[in-house]
């Protein structure tokens, strides 16, 4: 007798699990289909490619009245990352020609200030509509000035430089780490099971045993790492710092994630981390990058 009570309660603490994640699978398949983005993501392949192309790292363009970006020590900026602007394909209000750039600093935390993040003092955003195509590597090169002896271990390019292979734009849905997805989530619950309302979506856990629990409920398909993107819904490790001083920058600009590859890593944020740029829609129409918030954070 005893041991059929057990039988039958754990059946019934199946079916309420089954219950309760198909329904957040549910409402999380709704939320990613009825919160879409435009977005194009890329990827990365080790070697360099010449100096107007999509890269992470290597010899910047830059034009020849121009002398290599420094901080706000004197020490020079690093490249980060730079777009070729014709391969977004039509990307809604991001341009479509010329160059856009992002240069980090060669320190601990990669240029970033993260209660002044807007502030370029220790990286740098540039747009060139225009290029001139008969400047050379090597003149851009002989700018650069003497890197310090653990540059190699001062930015996140730990593979050396990428070639940046820029995708099809697609219709990205909602992520879990999106500030706005949580609230969507426990209204639609709590219109649709009433008799368990939650607070936070993290509480439909509580409403099985422990051994039952599954926290990737509400995981969606096409969220696979690395999160290398512009446009679209950024990705967090922790949560997003906009919130208070920079929620006007609603557009996710520019997005490398940290890239494991065998034998070595190509791209490592602190801990397994990711780097974000932000912008506001007005801004990214009018190009006008002076205003850009520059944050990354780790596991």
């Amino acid at each position: 007798m005893k041991q059929d009570k057990q039988l039958e309660s754990n059946e019934k603490a199946r079916r309420t699990a089954k219950e309760v994640y198909g329904l957040a699978r549910q409402i999380t398949a709704e939320l990613q289909e009825e919160h879409r983005r435009p977005c194009v993501r890329f990827t990365l392949e080790p070697g360099e490619p010449g100096i107007f192309e999509s890269k992470a790292g290597g010899t910047p363009y830059l034009p020849r009245d121009m002398a290599w970006p420094l901080d706000s020590r004197g020490q020079g900026l690093t490249l980060l990352a730079q777009v070729d602007c014709a391969g977004l394909g039509g990307l809604p209000d991001f341009p479509q020609r010329g160059l856009l750039q992002f240069f980090s600093g060669l320190d601990d935390l990669f240029g970033a200030e993260f209660d002044h993040m807007t502030e370029q003092r220790d990286f740098r955003v540039y747009y060139y509509e225009t290029v001139d195509s008969t400047v050379t590597a090597e003149e851009a090169e002989a700018k650069r000035p003497p890197l310090p002896e653990d540059a190699a271990y001062l930015t996140p390019l730990c593979g050396g430089p990428c070639r940046i292979c820029l995708q099809t734009p697609v219709e990205q849905g909602m992520n879990r780490v999106e500030p706005r997805f949580d609230p969507l989530f426990v209204e639609k619950w709590n219109r649709l099971r009433p008799d368990c309302p939650i607070t936070c979506m993290w509480d439909i856990n509580k409403l099985v045993p422990d051994r039952l629990q599954d926290y990737d409920a509400t995981r969606q398909p096409g969220w696979e790492a690395p999160y290398h993107q512009l446009g679209g819904y950024p990705y967090f490790t922790q949560e997003d710092p906009r919130p208070g001083t920079c929620e006007d920058l609603d557009v996710l600009l520019f997005q490398l994630d940290s890239d494991f590859r065998a034998p070595d890593d190509l791209v490592l944020w602190g801990d397994s981390g990711v780097g974000n740029f932000f912008i506001s829609r007005e801004a990214l129409k009018q190009r006008d990058f002076s205003r850009v918030a520059f944050t990354w954070d780790c596991c």
